[in-house]
């Protein structure tokens, strides 16, 4: 009896012994699967971004940063730029005579004071009303010369509502982005640094680089390396979004229509979320938080609401860069959701939804149907290029 015992004892020993020799080994594997698929998605990433490189030429669009794979939210930091407790700023007044003629117009409607344009005064990076520091930051002799004939010109747009313009609301402009690295990993982080100025400001400048690149200017070249010499045009900031959704058989990418209420000649597909970086976007203790414009864009583009955010199955932002035509600065970002956009999100109310959009197309999660839609409908440059880069971390190449 005692033989048996100690034959049954040793036997539950050994069993004991290979549960938990294969548990470690079990885990051990999982772990070098997943660092393994991690090491070969990042290296896909790379691969493809080089390829890519001369690609933005054609579009338009200069990488400024890559996430790798992306950025957490917790690694980008965005914060004012000050001097002596005073936020760096640009302003570009109008013009008075068209400043005159707004408030009257405004006073016949009988708008109240909330209601009414928000007028500033000149103001420079460097707190004067001149801008000559501006020519020394661009090396554009006659920018200031250029900021009287421009405000000229939008200035009388601004009058009558002309290309889009309907009101001169507070914005941040980019004053400097520094890239980091943390951990043992190297986790790539940004910190983003802003100053503030207004609708008015954006649509001189823009006008302004407009004919700089109609005469050949050297900003029209810059890169990488040097785009912060022209910081005074990046009077805006927005996120663009991929929307990932379930469809009947797989996984399907939301693209729309952009109405040309939006300042567009004719309208053009484009990611499924645009939004600019606004001076509300702040948490409850006044921080500014790229997050909240983020959601922001979702809720007031698409009428994703902060519960549906919340069960989202994956949201990210990958890509820094700057487009071409209008010489903005964007980051590229997706939203994963465990819905049909058809029957739970199509149906949704949005505040913009309507007025930016004229149509929503859900394509297949496959390449050779986005290819084939993309060789068929023309793109708006950098939302082509904000697609490509989400589909990059999906592993699906457009190249």
């Amino acid at each position: 009896m005692d033989q048996i015992l100690k034959l049954l004892n040793d036997f539950a020993s050994n069993e004991l012994f290979n549960l938990v020799l294969g548990g470690i080994l079990m885990y051990i594997f999982q772990i070098i699967y997943e660092k393994a698929k991690k090491y070969s998605k990042r290296q896909f990433l790379k691969n493809e971004l080089k390829k890519l490189k001369n690609n933005d030429i054609e579009k338009k669009v200069v990488d400024i940063a890559n996430g790798d794979p992306d950025f957490s939210n917790e690694n980008i930091f965005v914060r004012t730029v000050d001097i002596f407790g005073k936020t760096k700023s640009l302003y570009v007044s109008l013009p008075n005579e068209y400043k005159n003629e707004i408030i009257k117009k405004e006073e016949t409607y009988g708008f109240s004071h909330t209601q009414k344009t928000i007028f500033n005064n000149d103001t420079s990076f460097d707190g004067s009303n001149s801008f000559d520091d501006l020519c020394k930051i661009t090396k554009i002799d006659n920018l200031t010369s250029l900021i009287e004939k421009h405000r000229k010109i939008v200035g009388k747009q601004f009058l009558n509502n002309e290309n889009g313009i309907l009101f001169n609301g507070s914005k941040y402009g980019i004053f400097n982005i520094e890239l980091k690295r943390f951990g043992e990993e190297e986790k790539p982080g940004v910190v983003i640094e802003l100053f503030e100025t207004d609708y008015f400001t954006h649509r001189v400048f823009r006008s302004i680089y407009h004919e700089l690149k109609e005469n050949n200017h050297k900003i029209i070249n810059v890169d990488s390396h040097n785009y912060l010499q022209y910081k005074p045009f990046f009077t805006s900031f927005g996120i663009n979004t991929v929307l990932i959704t379930d469809g009947i058989k797989n996984d399907e990418i939301v693209l729309t229509k952009r109405s040309k209420s939006v300042n567009t000649d004719k309208e053009l597909f484009h990611i499924s979320m645009n939004e600019g970086f606004s001076q509300t976007d702040k948490d409850m203790f006044g921080k500014l938080d790229l997050e909240l414009c983020f959601k922001r864009g979702l809720l007031e583009e698409l009428g994703i609401t902060e519960n549906i955010y919340r069960n989202a199955s994956y949201a990210a932002f990958y890509d820094f860069f700057l487009e071409m035509k209008n010489f903005e600065i964007g980051l590229t970002s997706v939203l994963r959701l465990d819905m049909n956009f058809e029957k739970d999100i199509s149906i949704l109310i949005g505040r913009d939804k309507t007025l930016e959009t004229s149509k929503f197309e859900t394509l297949e999660l496959n390449k050779k149907q986005i290819k084939n839609f993309l060789d068929k409908n023309e793109m708006i440059p950098h939302g082509k290029y904000t697609l490509e880069r989400v589909l990059l971390r999906e592993k699906i190449s457009l190249q």
